[in-house]
């Protein structure tokens, strides 16, 4: 059976983003099952990444949500109809007015106030596309439960998929985590945290936590910091007490398994549009959370998480503070962490997207 992927959403979001990579991750497993085969369709520009036995259509694509509207009302039913489309899999949570079968992948973040990675003609067609689609992948039980809530026929409909570890994450041995501290925070312990998402305000916000911190434990330890804004925005720490202990991740680092391994917790206290990975990646590298309330990341990790209000300092410090002083805790939330990756695995994604498809289809084949 051939599916059509719309691709086109991810000019708006790299496809190296945490759902590019899961949305291509199971693509490309299922390009291996022999009743499967994709058309990838897209616009005239950006790079996909290479799936075995794929075809690529680019398209001419007109801006704004009137070229949008005519990509999901022309030009995909066109295709599909045109290369006999057994199922059409759209990505940007906006269904195409075709007669065929759909899945519909949600945005990162279903509820359009909490994001803006999803294309313009989305909110004002959320209702129509989950009534027309017969399967809607989302990524947290907190989407499903929105979701259900503007469609209630909708629930039945709703599958949630998560992100799994990288594969280069890993635990460290000792003599590995004395390499990462000497090499990325002056041979001294360090928390790794996530600010790639968060502007100025959060910034202040980690830094305050981070003072109270040193104030209160009179400890050596450091902050690093990915995604910390360069050039002028630096001069500001200039007279923040503790600058020597701060420090930036070049971009060049950010991809670095050893930085998670080395870390003695990560602080993913500003989710933006992330799935959860940086999470993953931190258990199966033996490294604690401390995580936002309330957000996505909550969700996924249950108890496996100490979570924090980022715009509260004095919250996140006292967590900051429990993590260092009491080991049996750090442990405790390793081993919780690590128990809870069994539900993470890329096996289960896979088992999961293709039941998806056999349901949208009824196939036998694809069972």
């Amino acid at each position: 059976m051939l599916i059509l992927l719309d691709c086109r959403p991810f000019s708006l979001s790299a496809p190296d983003t945490e759902k590019g990579c899961l949305f291509f991750a199971v693509a490309a497993a299922l390009a291996r099952d022999p009743g499967v085969q994709w058309l990838l369709v897209a616009g005239p520009s950006g790079t996909l990444p290479d799936l075995p036995g794929t075809r690529l259509i680019r398209q001419r694509v007109l801006p704004g949500k009137l070229g949008w509207r005519l990509w999901y009302d022309v030009q995909i039913p066109r295709l599909a109809k045109k290369y006999k489309a057994g199922l059409v899999m759209t990505t940007g949570g906006i269904a195409a007015r075709t007669p065929l079968s759909q899945t519909l992948w949600m945005p990162e973040r279903a509820n359009p106030q909490e994001s803006r990675s999803w294309p313009p003609l989305y909110p004002s067609r959320l209702m129509e596309s989950l009534h027309r689609a017969e399967q809607v992948i989302c990524y947290s039980e907190r989407d499903r439960a929105w979701l259900s809530g503007r469609e209630a026929k909708a629930a039945d409909k709703l599958v949630v998929l998560h992100p799994s570890p990288a594969r280069s994450a890993a635990p460290l041995s000792l003599e590995g985590r004395e390499q990462a501290k000497a090499e990325f925070a002056q041979g001294r312990e360090y928390f790794l945290a996530d600010a790639a998402a968060t502007g100025e305000e959060g910034l202040i916000h980690l830094l305050k936590a981070f003072s109270l911190f040193k104030r209160r434990q009179q400890s050596n330890l450091q902050l690093l910091v990915k995604g910390f804004p360069e050039g002028d925005q630096w001069k500001k720490l200039d007279t923040y007490k503790y600058r020597g202990d701060v420090h930036a991740c070049p971009p060049s680092l950010a991809a670095d398994a050893r930085l998670m391994a080395g870390a003695y917790a990560l602080l993913f206290l500003f989710e933006g549009n992330s799935l959860g990975q940086p999470v993953l990646d931190a258990w199966k590298s033996g490294v604690p959370v401390i995580a936002a309330t309330g957000g996505v990341v909550q969700d996924l990790a249950g108890d496996a998480a100490l979570t924090a209000d980022g715009a509260d300092p004095a919250s996140l410090a006292a967590h900051l503070m429990s993590v260092y002083k009491d080991e049996q805790l750090r442990s405790r939330l390793i081993a919780r962490g690590q128990a809870r990756l069994a539900d993470f695995g890329p096996e289960g994604t896979i088992d999961a997207v293709r039941s998806v498809i056999g349901r949208s289809v009824e196939s036998p084949e694809i069972s």
